[in-house]
């Protein structure tokens, strides 16, 4: 039986089957998504999901699943918001043998045609342990608020 919560809410985690290494190599992993995406490189993003891995963006239309549809997203990405900042906070993990859930805050800025937008996210994912790595197999991105033009 999982003990991972079920839906998209997670509002307590079960600690009795995590270990550091697997919080840690989590977090890495939301690192290396972050950079990934905000420098360009669709290979290094696309590899932080599974070979059939689902991105809910927040982009309307925008469901990329499997690798080649994640790596021919980050174009569109970048078309949308110009060049991008993601930092996660308040990470919520909840591992069960193979599989994880996790939760976490998006801040997310863009800067396009000289203006600088905000945005407050929060990331829900499903993850899996694929060839010995943390991955995620669905990242949903839910926009809670945004601020717009600020100062440069």
């Amino acid at each position: 039986m999982s003990r991972l919560p079920k839906g998209n809410s997670i509002t307590f985690i079960e600690v009795t089957k995590m270990t550091p290494g697997d919080i840690q190599e989590i977090k890495a992993l939301n690192a290396k998504y972050n950079f990934s995406i905000d420098e360009g490189n669709a290979e290094a993003w696309a590899g932080c999901f599974t070979t059939d891995g689902a991105f809910n963006a927040a982009i309307e239309g925008e469901t990329p699943k499997g690798t080649e549809q994640l790596k021919a997203f980050v174009p569109t990405g970048i078309a949308t918001f110009g060049t991008m900042y993601h930092l996660t906070t308040n990470e919520i993990i909840s591992v069960d043998g193979e599989n994880a859930r996790q939760k976490c805050y998006l801040q997310f800025f863009t800067k396009k045609d000289g203006a600088i937008d905000g945005y407050i996210c929060v990331y829900d994912d499903w993850l899996k342990r694929e060839n010995g790595a943390w991955k995620y197999s669905r990242r949903d991105v839910i926009s809670k608020d945004r601020f717009s033009h600020l100062e440069v």
